[in-house]
């Protein structure tokens, strides 16, 4: 009676292991059958993207700019072109510009916006997003870095700096001037601002950052 009883014992404990092992099987294909329905994001964008100085109506790109960082003092203004070779000519950002947005049908729907990545001697890292002024308002690294931002598409000669109010769907953040502080020199490896061309929220992840390929980075490190 007592073997009877322990092989009874044997087959629920085992037919409940394999049910088991089964109901597991079985999640993990539901789970892999919804990974497959999810869209996955593909890239597009066919704009290429540089920040640029100019001498003249020479632009050139620039992937390294080497600044004294002295205190509230201007580290220099850089330009967008739409474009990644390493020289352009033209006679103004505006015309530039136009002759690219001129070749697109669906131009508009694409938007210019900017990334500020550095860490400080501290090891604190700051990684922050720009999609519009606002973006700038009481942001969280203004201790090391001053920015503006500028439309020079649809502005002509002198004009200032784009305020939140001013900012509307036809803005165009075409150019951006940094200004060191007092503690810019506490930047390790330097800042690294990458500017990029997005049409909608899919070209972020879940965490906010770009994923496009429409990108270029300029890294401004301390030098005499």
């Amino acid at each position: 009676m007592k073997k009877i009883f322990l092989l009874l014992l044997l087959i629920l404990v085992t037919g409940c292991g394999v049910k088991e092992v089964e109901q597991s099987k079985e999640k993990e294909e539901i789970k892999e059958e919804e990974k497959e329905k999810e869209p996955t994001y593909q890239e597009e964008n066919p704009l290429k993207i540089g920040l640029y100085q100019n001498n003249g109506n020479l632009y050139k790109k620039v992937d390294e700019f080497i600044s004294p960082l002295d205190s509230y003092k201007d580290i220099g203004t850089f330009s967008v072109i739409l474009s990644n070779d390493s020289e352009v000519t033209g006679s103004s950002i505006k015309d530039l510009y136009n002759n690219v947005k001129s070749s697109y049908d669906d131009f508009s729907k694409y938007k210019i916006g900017y990334n500020i990545n550095f860490t400080v001697k501290d090891g604190t890292t700051y990684n922050e997003t720009i999609l519009k002024p606002l973006d700038l308002f009481d942001y969280p690294f203004y201790k090391y870095l001053y920015i503006w931002l500028y439309d020079d598409i649809n502005t002509t000669g002198w004009h200032s700096h784009i305020e939140v109010d001013d900012y509307t769907d036809t803005t165009v953040m075409s150019s951006i001037k940094l200004m060191s502080t007092s503690l810019s020199r506490e930047v390790v490896d330097g800042f690294k601002i990458t500017v990029f061309t997005y049409d909608t929220m899919d070209d972020f992840d879940e965490s906010g950052n770009y994923r496009g390929v429409s990108s270029h980075t300029l890294t401004i490190k301390y030098g005499g």
